[in-house]
């Protein structure tokens, strides 16, 4: 018999669900998700759900995974500090970028401009130059880039990119740079740009590819613990991870190339909702997925999502294609308060997340959230109810009736 496994990690829960691939027999868990090494929660997951659908992990023939793993890292700056290797002369090309500011007439007086991810210090230029036909109009000088590597060296990066001028042309020069940044800085990783994005606007390019390296080493390390787990359990599974773009990359492939799953985990809901339009003869789905940290909203057009040729998360936005997917802060952890500028309450963005949690889970949660809400109010199901107990569900009452009440006297 075979079996497959999707799991969409969160920032709240982890989401399980093996399919029988002779009858279509389905089951599913939930367990809490584990921020610190987001592995955890899987494999206690899938030992979980497979238990309940009486199947030994070794039965399970695909794996397939939704990971927020890359966008966690964006989000909560936990990323590599990054090298970059330039033509000589476009030494700040992220710190001059499209000269781009969001919002209004007067949004340069308050727009913090974010920094760039490949600081300067740690940025070097190559004495080189491809032409725009193709042509080597400078040979690689490969003594000064040696020399210069040093101060790569010195700034401990933790990863290179390599993003010349013209190298979606001819990438050339791109390559020779990675061989000798591999001799000079053994064990680094390095990404060249003719592998991330082939294609001309340097600046795009360079953003993207750096992007890439911020985040490989977090996306490798936790890809390598998941795998290395899931042997210790004797599941010899495939495992493929969803892109942003509603398809399916292996897991080699991602820990090459994680800028492709910056929406791994929105995109997973988008991707279902579409198979469900088809299957029901629903040509327009507006999609509603929400979770413990966030919701997402995607509108399906004629059994077609929208596609975008670029990804963003937070102020970060890369050449990469993704499913159109708008998010909002606000999910059953999402945290009411009632700041002092408005004095009118506020809803998220910040979230309780799996850890501690809303105050009705009784796991050390002090802040009231939408959980709690709902569960002061009666909204949950008894099957929900019957797993909080009578004082942590007086615990959020009273925790909301306070912010409620503190609300509404100002």
């Amino acid at each position: 018999m075979s079996y497959r496994l999707g799991v969409d990690v969160g920032g709240t829960f982890t989401d399980l669900l093996v399919i029988d691939d002779t009858n279509g027999r389905t089951w599913r868990d939930k367990v809490p998700s584990t921020p610190h090494d987001p592995s955890e929660a899987v494999v206690a997951g899938m030992k979980a759900v497979c238990s309940k659908a009486d199947v030994s992990p070794e039965a399970v023939s695909l794996f397939l995974h939704g990971t927020t793993v890359a966008t966690n890292a964006v989000l909560e700056k936990k990323i590599a500090r990054v090298g970059l290797i330039v033509t000589e002369g476009y030494r700040h090309i992220l710190q001059i970028a499209r000269s781009l500011v969001p919002g209004g007439l007067a949004a340069w007086i308050v727009w913090p401009k974010p920094e760039p991810m490949a600081p300067l210090e740690a940025t070097i230029e190559a004495k080189e130059r491809i032409g725009a036909n193709g042509e080597i109009v400078r040979p690689l000088d490969e003594a000064a880039l040696r020399a210069s590597l040093a101060r790569l060296a010195e700034e401990r990066v933790e990863a290179v990119t390599v993003c010349l001028i013209n190298s979606y042309v001819n990438d050339a020069h791109e390559r020779r740079i990675a061989e000798i940044v591999a001799e000079e800085l053994p064990g680094v990783p390095v990404n060249v740009s003719a592998d991330i994005l082939p294609e001309m606007q340097e600046y795009e390019r360079a953003l993207t590819t750096v992007a890439n390296s911020a985040v490989r080493p977090t996306v490798s390390r936790y890809i390598g613990n998941l795998q290395r787990e899931l042997h210790e359990l004797g599941s010899e599974a495939k495992l493929s991870l969803l892109r942003s773009d509603g398809g399916l990359m292996s897991a080699d492939k991602s820990c090459t190339a994680p800028v492709n799953l910056l929406m791994s985990g929105p995109a997973g809901g988008v991707a279902g909702a579409v198979w469900v339009a088809k299957n029901s003869g629903h040509r327009n789905v507006l999609t509603l997925d929400m979770g413990g940290t966030s919701t997402d909203v995607a509108l399906i057009e004629d059994y077609q999502p929208r596609l975008r040729r670029e990804t963003s998360v937070g102020h970060l936005t890369v050449r990469a294609s993704s499913l159109d997917v708008k998010t909002v802060g606000a999910g059953g952890g999402s945290i009411a308060s009632v700041p002092e500028l408005t004095k009118a309450l506020r809803v998220g963005p910040q979230s309780a997340g799996a850890v501690p949690g809303p105050a009705a889970y009784g796991r050390g949660g002090e802040e009231p959230t939408v959980t709690d809400a709902n569960v002061v109010l009666g909204n949950l199901p008894r099957t929900c109810l019957a797993e909080l107990s009578a004082s942590t569900a007086r615990q959020a009452s009273v925790l909301s009736r306070k912010l409620l009440t503190r609300s509404i006297s100002r």
